[in-house]
């Protein structure tokens, strides 16, 4: 049982040295004998069902508020909707008030 554990621990060890070696070869210096640091994005399995379909180009998405006064044009335009759905919305319970149909609970 110890010669197991201790030859997993080795094993282990091996390939902590192998990947230290394989970093220290990978190591950029420049002229000066400063390391230069570079920086890998890590790929993330995406696994079998997302790598099967083709690659889409994304379409471009057409800017509809460019301008400032656009996007506060679409805001008062917005607030000038909710109002009237509002008040529409009370003259109709008001109405029903008013038929004494209305029955909140």
């Amino acid at each position: 049982v110890g010669q197991l554990s201790v030859d997993a621990y080795m094993s282990h060890f091996d390939e902590r040295t192998e990947e230290e070696k394989r970093r220290q070869a990978n190591r950029q210096v420049d002229d000066d004998g400063f390391e230069l640091v570079t920086y890998k994005r890590k790929s993330r399995d995406l696994g079998p069902e997302k790598s099967a379909e083709p690659e889409r180009k994304k379409k471009k998405k057409e800017l509809t508020d460019f301008y400032k006064f656009q996007v506060r044009d679409k805001r008062r335009e917005e607030l000038a909707s909710l109002r009237k759905r509002f008040d529409a919305d009370k003259n109709r319970v008001a109405e029903m008030k008013h038929q004494r149909k209305f029955k909140p609970y």
